[in-house]
């Protein structure tokens, strides 16, 4: 039997690990900075849904959670729209951004905003359909946005063609998906080109409809790793919903019909 010191000694270390237990791991908060807010333009040149809270949570989810790619980049806008993200690359760390869209009134708003919020800054913005564009001239980038376009459209082979020739590092891929699909799957629907948010006409459009296609993930991977580029992760759409439910119009990402990735070019990947 060992003696009353030593049995005393164990109990004494057994009440000390008690004591210095790890505490209960508790949930951290990652409340949206409201980026927008002190560019309030952009709630007003939009021709699509400008939801407050959309708006600055799809920044939470495209530069917060990516912001160690955009430091010096340059900066390829697909379907630039009124010069939001191009400014958010901007303010994100980007050296140069090149927008490219289709209709002359965003352009002209993109220009517009950016001379008001990002003077001196090192911007270009290109009236003109995506492909075309792409396939006249060549740019120098190190991250390509693909943010809202490619459900706006059919042309899967020829976009991602174009963006590889690009020999971008990154792509960030924010899309509306089918949800809850498991097979590589992509739900085709007409839309009109009259309407803003809707695609462009183009040589293929026909009184002006065009059919465009919604990909399941594994549609989307399957695209992706076709041209050779690797979804590293999704933003965390889950967290920014929890962390802020008061703002809303967001029900899309919260049930997974809508995802933001981010891709990496296979060499760089396997350089990493």
């Amino acid at each position: 039997m060992p003696p009353l010191s030593s049995v005393k000694r164990l109990l004494s270390r057994e009440k000390a690990d008690e004591d210095v237990q790890a505490p209960e791991p508790q949930e951290t908060e990652a409340p949206a900075s409201m980026f927008f807010d002190a560019y309030p333009r952009f709630y007003e040149t939009t021709q699509t849904a400008a939801s407050a809270g959309r708006l600055n949570l799809r920044y939470e989810a495209i530069f917060t959670q990516n912001a160690d790619v955009f430091k010096d980049a340059r900066v390829l806008d697909i379907a630039s729209h009124d010069g939001r993200w191009s400014l958010a690359a901007l303010r994100s760390g980007a050296a140069e951004v090149v927008g490219i869209e289709a209709r002359d009134d965003l352009v002209e708003a993109a220009r517009e905003n950016l001379a008001a919020y990002a003077p001196g800054a090192r911007y270009d913005f290109r009236v003109g359909d995506v492909f075309e564009v792409l396939a006249e001239e060549h740019f120098q980038v190190d991250v390509v946005l693909c943010l809202g376009f490619l459900y706006h459209t059919l042309r899967y082979n020829e976009l991602l063609r174009r963006i590889r020739d690009l020999d971008p590092r990154y792509l960030i891929v924010d899309t509306a998906v089918l949800a809850n699909q498991k097979k590589p799957t992509v739900k085709l629907r007409a839309e009109r080109s009259d309407r803003a948010r809707n695609a462009v006409s183009d040589q293929f459009s026909h009184e002006d409809g065009t059919v465009v296609g919604t990909p399941s993930v594994p549609a989307l991977r399957l695209i992706l790793e076709s041209y050779g580029f690797e979804i590293e992760r999704f933003s965390d759409w889950e967290g920014l919903v929890r962390d802020n439910s008061a703002l809303g119009h967001v029900k899309d990402y919260a049930h997974g019909r809508r995802v933001t990735a981010r891709c990496i070019a296979s060499e760089y990947a396997s350089a990493a």
